[in-house]
């Protein structure tokens, strides 16, 4: 199962990074897959605890926890932007 990760703004700078795939043996949860994340790299850590962050699963914002992740399915983690 596969799984792609968009990473925007603050986040790709700090990962260094824009996207990741990420391969699994089955569908897990939206909150498995933050502990996953978590567990291989702590910077996923202090962005899960940034409130302000949003989570878009396939296009659609993301706010349930317990949401199924399919093979296939695109996340992105979208920070607040600023400009001017």
């Amino acid at each position: 199962m596969n799984i792609t990760i968009k990473y925007f703004s603050w986040i790709r700078v700090k990962l260094k990074k824009s996207h990741d795939l990420i391969e699994l043996d089955k569908a897990i949860s939206f909150k498995d897959l933050k502990n996953y994340l978590i567990s291989r790299d702590p910077i996923f850590q202090e962005i899960f605890k940034d409130d302000s962050v949003k989570y878009f699963l396939n296009l659609n914002e993301l706010n349930d926890n317990d949401r199924i992740l399919n093979n296939g399915d695109v996340l992105a983690f979208l920070p607040p932007v600023t400009g001017g």
